[in-house]
């Protein structure tokens, strides 16, 4: 031990690779082993290397003599044996045959080798028993830095250590630095994928314990346990951005941790209440897990925790491959993993799904959470088993915690607040860092606030806070970047990692060009001038609460209930307005997509009780994002409004529109006087859908106007004025006369493509007969309609009909006023 000291610069003897590798000494351990660390100061070497191994360097003082443990440097005599394969314990499929040439792999423990008893566990492998051994198929772990897992293939001696035995290892991931498939310096002894396949000596090599190595458990995510000698509290939580009221919960539960230490010194009483959490999260991404890995470092440094990894679970993690009475067993193993660290149920709010008229596997994986909870909330001695921590939605987990027995198992329910415009900032700068990329020196603090300010501005909803947002933007910039880099064929370092403004609001320019395209469309529809003018002066409002935001102008109200009523005679432009109005809150950041979903009373209601709520979830679902157009909406209750499906539809929607506010846009659409009885019979209806907009009739010249865009799209023309004058006289037909109440089918688009396409029919049938009697058509021939091919277009009966539903229309409305029941006209 005198001959070594901190500082000193050695070399180390690595079988591994038979040879001596230059490095340092960063401790002296108390049991006389040393860590070793490379002189480049990129990282550990050794742990705990043994100082039988260890020299100082050469003409500094003498190497220490080859021992036992310490082969010499050059490669010692081929094996004069081969091992014997047990018949218990095949090579896996994983390797294969050896051939000629090769050493046979010993698929056995090595002779006279066991497994190293483990140091106190720094990772998720826990301590493993002295006599336990090591074979072919076991999970292990490579001592690090970096820390790798794979699959043993081979245990035994290679010719490339020096007779050494030496563990082949498949890892998970592929190495960057080699592309070893099981051949080393000539020997193969497994076979793997290039780049996963390594070689180490058997001290370095730590074995997973089954419960770790299982194969529902070893993909969760797990993080490595902290350092308890080098974790500093208040340095983790300085790192946390935001999260005020959750640095003070936690710094009370080491408040706590301390005083009850006192307590027990002084009562001597060594019980203690296990300390379990509930995370109270707003929206998605607010670092949960990161909260929970320094949660699990706190109570190992106080030795409430004998580890203090973290092992994350969700429902599908709890759910996948289970097929009934059989989530309790899985939860089991993924406690056996989680002992002596952190359990964190991300979702727990959502384990069952309450939508559901039946959810059998969630209701299994919600007990077995709320039965693991009951049992680990027995007062206890420290280090207590585990820390459960269930973290979800504010509201739903709420609901959770107020379950009897549950609740009260909660030491302390840390807030999770949305982070603010600057904090996010302050997190794309680290992401940025992180990712090897630069932001050029006009992205200051400020400007780079007031970017992440504009997005959250335009992304609205519960989604637009949060470290999600900070990964988007910079994804986006980047392949911004990526693209500008590559047109500019730039090849210097600056270049191809700075980041500049242009990489982070190209967006907004696209989303401000979207909504001037949307405009023009608007623009584009004949007539409909108040509607326009309303389309116009929603976008001016929504336009200025924006921008308001984009300052910090947060208003107390939020944003503006967005769903509407269209009301009018069909054919006169609802849906097309629809779908503009879609499109503009798209390019406005309010709706994700922008998609127009149409549906009527058949998608909604079901024949069957029990069923129309589910079908109308599934409609409504199919629209979030966007904008669900109900067409015909007053026809889910009926006339006389004792329609037991169309009621419950109705009350559904209702439901759904106001859980979903921030995430959809409904429309409903039909007949004037019909939505208005809607309306009024439904009180819920008039507070979620408080903007109605009425759909004139349009005029004779605007159905023209209307006439001459479908002529155009079809590349027909009117031969002359006797042909405009005729299709002008049709038109006037449909329009109701003054002082009469409108008529439904009058007045409209429909209307006119009705007439246009019986005057297409007339054309065709009439070149036909023309051509029969050896008339050649020239060109203008083939694309005029002429005023005998409007002949019939609108029959005298239709001219009735007509009338009479105008007739009808009006009476109703009188009806409707006066209070007096409607009678059918017989």
């Amino acid at each position: 031990m005198s001959d070594f000291h901190v500082g000193q610069r050695v070399e180390y003897y690595s079988p591994s690779f038979s040879e001596w590798i230059e490095c340092k000494i960063a401790l002296i351990r108390p049991d006389g082993k040393l860590k070793l660390e490379h002189t480049d100061g990129s990282g550990v070497l050794k742990e705990a290397a043994e100082p039988s191994r260890v020299r100082q360097k050469p003409g500094a003082a003498k190497a220490p003599a080859t021992s036992k443990s310490m082969p010499p440097p050059a490669p010692a005599a081929p094996m004069a044996k081969k091992p014997v394969i047990p018949a218990a314990k095949k090579a896996s499929s994983a390797c294969s045959s050896p051939t000629p040439g090769d050493a046979t792999p010993s698929h056995r423990p090595a002779s006279g080798h066991k497994a190293p008893p483990s140091r106190p566990s720094k990772g998720i492998v826990k301590d493993v028993a002295s006599d336990d051994k090591m074979y072919v198929g076991d999970r292990v772990k490579l001592k690090g830095p970096p820390v790798r897992h794979g699959e043993v293939m081979y245990i035994g001696p290679a010719a490339f250590a020096g007779g050494e035995t030496v563990v082949g290892i498949k890892l998970d991931e592929k190495r960057s630095t080699s592309d070893c498939d099981g051949m080393y310096k000539n020997e193969r002894f497994f076979r793997c994928q290039p780049g996963h396949g390594i070689y180490q000596a058997l001290e370095e090599v730590e074995l997973v314990p089954p419960e770790l190595a299982d194969e529902d458990v070893r993909m969760l995510p797990m993080s490595e346990a902290p350092d308890t000698e080098q974790f500093d509290l208040e340095a983790e939580l300085e790192l946390l951005v935001g999260l005020k009221e959750v640095k003070e919960s936690i710094r009370h539960a080491r408040n706590f941790i301390e005083v009850q230490k006192r307590r027990s010194s002084v009562t001597g009483d060594t019980s203690a209440r296990p300390l379990h959490f509930a995370f109270m999260q707003g929206t998605a991404g607010s670092g949960a897990g990161k909260v929970a890995q320094v949660l699990g470092g706190m109570l190992a440094k106080f030795g409430v925790l004998s580890s203090g990894h973290t092992l994350e679970v969700t429902r599908k993690d709890l759910l996948a491959g289970c097929t009934g009475g059989d989530v309790d067993a899985k939860m089991k193993k993924v406690v056996r993993a989680a002992e002596g660290g952190v359990l964190l149920v991300q979702g727990a709010d959502c384990l069952k799904d309450t939508e559901k008229s039946s959810d059998r596997l969630g209701e299994e994986a919600l007990q077995s959470v709320t039965k693991l909870l009951e049992t680990v909330a027995i007062p206890c001695e420290w280090p207590q088993r585990l820390c459960l921590v269930l973290a979800g939605r504010r509201s739903q987990l709420g609901q959770l915690l107020e379950t009897p027995g549950v609740g009260s198992c909660i030491f302390a329910r840390l807030e999770f607040s949305d982070l603010t415009a600057a904090e996010v900032a302050q997190i794309l700068r680290h992401l940025v860092k992180t990712h090897s990329f630069q932001l050029s020196h006009e992205l200051t603090d400020e400007r780079l606030e007031s970017l992440v300010r504009r997005r959250m501005a335009r992304a609205g909803g519960d989604g637009a806070k949060n470290v999600r947002l900070a990964k988007a933007m910079l994804e986006e910039a980047v392949s911004r970047q990526t693209d500008r880099v590559w047109a500019k064929e730039t090849l210097s370092f600056t270049g191809l990692t700075a980041l500049v403004e242009q990489d982070f609001v190209d967006k907004n320019k696209e989303m401000d060009e979207a909504a001037q395209a949307a405009l023009k469309r608007l623009d584009a529809i004949v007539g409909l001038k108040p509607v326009k003018e309303f389309v116009r002066s929603l976008y001016a409002t929504l336009l200025m609460e924006q921008r308001k935001r984009e300052m910090g102008l947060e208003t107390a109200g939020g944003s503006p209930t967005l769903h509407m009523v269209f009301q009018g005679n069909p054919g006169t432009g609802k849906t097309t307005v629809a779908r503009v109005v879609a499109d503009l809150l798209k390019a406005l950041g309010m709706l994700r997509t922008g998609y127009l979903v149409e549906a009527d009373r058949a998608a909604l209601v079901a024949g069957y009780s029990g069923q129309t709520a589910l079908k109308t979830k599934a409609v409504v679902e199919s629209a979030l994002g966007g904008v669900l157009f109900i067409d015909e909406a007053y026809a889910l209750v009926g006339d006389e409004g004792h329609d037991s499906f169309g009621r419950e539809a109705l009350d559904t929607l209702i439901k759904l529109v106001e859980d979903f506010r921030q995430d959809l846009v409904v429309i409903l659409a039909g007949y004037s006087s019909e939505m208005a009885r809607l309306i009024e019979a439904n009180p819920g209806l008039r507070s979620r859908f408080p903007t109605v907009i009425e759909f004139d009739d349009y005029t004779c010249e605007e159905l023209m106007e209307i006439a001459d865009g479908m002529l155009l799209q079809d590349i027909l023309t009117l031969s002359d004025h006797s042909a405009s004058e005729r299709l002008k006289g049709l038109l006037q037909k449909t329009v109701p006369k003054p002082g009469k109440k409108s008529d439904r089918q009058a007045g409209n688009g429909r209307a006119v493509r009705n007439i246009l396409e019986r005057a297409k029919r007339n054309q065709a049938l009439r070149l036909q007969q023309e051509a029969a009697a050896g008339k050649v058509h020239t060109q203008t021939d083939m694309l005029q309609l002429i005023a005998q091919d409007f002949d019939g277009c609108v029959s005298a009966m239709e001219v009735a009909m007509l009338q009479k539903n105008s007739m009808h229309a009006m009476k109703t409305t009188m009806d409707h006023v006066l209070g007096c029941p409607h009678v059918a006209d017989q």
